[in-house]
């Protein structure tokens, strides 16, 4: 391997039709980079929030337009193409990586043109990566075990290239007073006689949000004391899902109970205001939230599904549950809510686990290490890889 002089540009490639999970991701690699190896440079393919991100944070970016082969309208696709080519010699990139399967090809070709690598970071399920990552590529970076062996199984010749595992990094957030957590839960509108419950993230219907009303329903009918907090939106779909859900809760009685608190930036610094952390999903490649929530040092209860079992350590962490089944959810909530000293001790052995296994810095110091090994230099010091 040869030394490099200077930082290399790495082309960042990101659609973001709605800010999520894989769009928080991405900040937090960004923001916690080498400066004096690696700088970033991202083109964004919505005009959006997470474009209002990237402004806001004063990382450098453009927008264009990400639009995939259709040789009967070539024209679009040879125009995203031809922009993301301008963009990266005039940054002068040295590696492209594309944060998420969907957006990829336009780069991938615009990569091929300007003769440097390509990386892509595998984030959700699909039935045709091939076509998606049709231009090549040289190592493929999976959020999860368990994404990684579904992809594998469906288009394992797509992934002849590489493929390895580089889990998500969190912060480790500093943990509130009491008596701040309590204030700052009385300015929400949260009442903090009785605990909280959190479900963060997309409020649709792949994430459980009816399963957690029904829990929430079976638990207040059998008069376990709760606050239950919807702490996000429907994006993609404009809110359409959150507003049944709202309607759904006063059909059913519920509305005193809930807090619906809408999208908010500062989501993840809100969650160690909550006692637990519900997320029922019915697919999940990872997951923030369920990590969010292990930073905070709260118990969680997931869904035994995708990616959620490779954090959540059952009755070490918290608690797994089957998917779709409320009433496991609830009986596994009704554990927690009435056991404070169960959710203090799930909540530090969470704490500790994401700290040892999903820290921001183990997770830089992974893709850091890819982007050597991609771009053929040597680091400037050895850097582990994640467990």
């Amino acid at each position: 391997m040869t030394r490099t002089a200077g930082p290399r540009t790495v082309l960042y490639i990101v659609q973001a039709a709605f800010f999520a999970g894989a769009e928080r991701a991405l900040l937090l690699l960004i923001g916690a980079l080498d400066p004096s190896r690696y700088r970033p440079y991202v083109i964004v393919g919505t005009d959006g929030e997470m474009r209002a991100q990237l402004e806001a944070l004063r990382i450098p970016h453009s927008y264009v337009d990400l639009v995939y082969s259709n040789w009967r309208r070539p024209v679009p696709w040879l125009q995203s193409v031809g922009r993301i080519l301008r963009v990266g010699r005039s940054v002068g990139a040295s590696l492209v990586h594309g944060n998420g399967v969907p957006g990829f090809q336009p780069a991938g070709y615009a990569a091929r043109l300007l003769r440097i690598p390509a990386v892509v970071h595998v984030r959700g399920r699909l039935g045709n990566y091939s076509w998606f990552l049709r231009p090549g590529f040289r190592r493929a970076l999976f959020v999860s075990r368990d994404l990684m062996k579904y992809a594998l199984e469906q288009d394992g010749t797509a992934f002849n290239s590489g493929a390895e595992v580089v889990y998500d990094g969190v912060v480790m957030p500093d943990l509130p007073a009491e008596d701040v957590r309590r204030a700052r839960l009385a300015a929400l509108g949260i009442p903090v006689e009785a605990p909280s419950i959190v479900m963060s993230g997309q409020v649709v219907e792949i994430k459980g949000i009816w399963e957690y009303i029904e829990a929430a329903r079976m638990l207040t009918e059998a008069g376990v004391p709760a606050t239950y907090v919807v702490l996000g939106d429907d994006l993609l779909g404009n809110g359409e899902t959150r507003r049944k859900a709202e309607a759904r809760v006063a059909e059913l009685g519920l509305a005193s109970h809930f807090r619906f608190l809408g999208f908010r930036r500062d989501a993840p610094a809100l969650i160690p205001l909550f006692d637990i952390a519900a997320v029922p999903s019915r697919q999940e490649p990872l997951g923030n939230a369920t990590l969010e929530a292990m930073a905070s040092g709260r118990p969680v209860v997931g869904s035994r599904v995708g990616g959620i079992p490779e954090m959540v350590v059952n009755d070490e962490t918290g608690f797994l549950v089957e998917p779709r089944d409320a009433a496991a959810l609830a009986a596994a909530l009704r554990n927690l809510i009435e056991d404070p000293e169960l959710r203090l001790e799930l909540g530090r052995g969470g704490r500790a686990r994401a700290e040892s296994v999903f820290s921001v810095p183990a997770h830089v110091a992974h893709v850091q290490r890819i982007y050597d090994e991609v771009l053929g230099i040597a680091a400037p010091s050895a850097e582990g890889s994640q467990a």
